[in-house]
């Protein structure tokens, strides 16, 4: 009888190992370049750089390095909040932001680089971003 107990243990806790998907998708972004720079992620489309203080700062990249950003979904099956279809994500090094102000990287766009993706293409590239 233990043995049988045992053996269904087994069972359920290997179940419950390899099915377990937390409630949360990731957006990987690797900065292959060697500075620095500041993530803006914006959803939907946007054709200039916004207010700083209206879009999130999805993160700080040192150089030659990655992170991930928390979005909707699940990790093996992330998606875009809401109804939104594309996602835009600005990169501005490290260098621009100590020589320029908020307000001015927005009134001049300031940026290195604009990335606008849509849900399929998140896909295609399994939902990992590299600048440059």
């Amino acid at each position: 009888m233990k043995k049988l107990t045992n053996i269904i243990c087994i069972f359920l806790l290997y179940g419950c190992v390899f099915t377990y998907d937390p409630a949360r998708g990731l957006l990987n972004v690797h900065n292959n370049s060697n500075e620095a720079v500041y993530v803006y992620l914006k959803y939907g489309t946007a054709d200039s750089l916004p207010l700083i203080s209206n879009i999130n700062l999805f993160t700080f990249l040192d150089a030659n390095s990655k992170d991930a950003y928390t979005i909707g979904g699940k990790r093996k099956k992330p998606r875009l909040p809401g109804n939104e279809n594309e996602l835009t994500l600005f990169f501005i090094s490290e260098k621009m932001m100590r020589i320029n102000d908020l307000e001015e990287i927005h009134r001049n766009q300031i940026f290195a680089k604009k990335i606008t993706l849509t849900k399929e293409e998140l896909k295609k590239r399994n939902w990992i971003v590299t600048y440059p």
